[in-house]
């Protein structure tokens, strides 16, 4: 991936770092290996009771979800000076946005290119970037991680 400052114009819209076509087990598997990145995390609900452990058990989130139509939860990881932050919308699409103002060099580039090969390697799913939106798949690809 290349740093290119044109895609990080401060354009008054987000941008959004997406797995497509995803399942609770590549949620999971994103979940699990947070605890080995190192990086902050903050995860809230707006459920009633939070059983113990629920971050890292995505099926038992989304249907606690499922359940309670007025329900929310937040994850944010912060890397280096970014944000992302992810919703869980949909089981089928892992989608963390950040402020493309935070990206603002090639070393911020840098903690961008980390998140992304991470989600990626975690999900063992193709990661893109786009701009903040709601139908990734017709909008084109910022960039693209496929891991190996």
């Amino acid at each position: 991936m290349d740093y290119r400052s044109e895609d990080f114009l401060v354009d008054g819209a987000l941008r959004d770092v997406c797995v497509l076509d995803a399942g609770v087990e590549d949620w999971q598997r994103m979940l699990s290996s947070l605890s080995s990145t190192g990086w902050e995390v903050s995860f809230a609900t707006t459920l009633a009771e939070e059983p113990p452990g629920l971050l890292v058990n995505a099926r038992e989130l989304f249907d606690l979800l499922a359940l309670d139509g007025e329900a929310s939860a937040r994850l944010a990881i912060h890397v280096e000076e970014i944000w992302f932050t992810c919703y869980f919308f949909d089981v089928e699409e892992i989608e963390f946005t950040f402020d493309p103002e935070d990206v603002s060099d090639e070393a911020s580039f840098r903690s961008l290119e980390s998140f992304i090969g991470w989600l990626g390697d975690s999900s063992r799913k193709q990661v893109v970037m786009t701009m903040e939106g709601t139908d990734h798949r017709s909008m084109p690809a910022i960039l693209e991680y496929q891991p190996a």
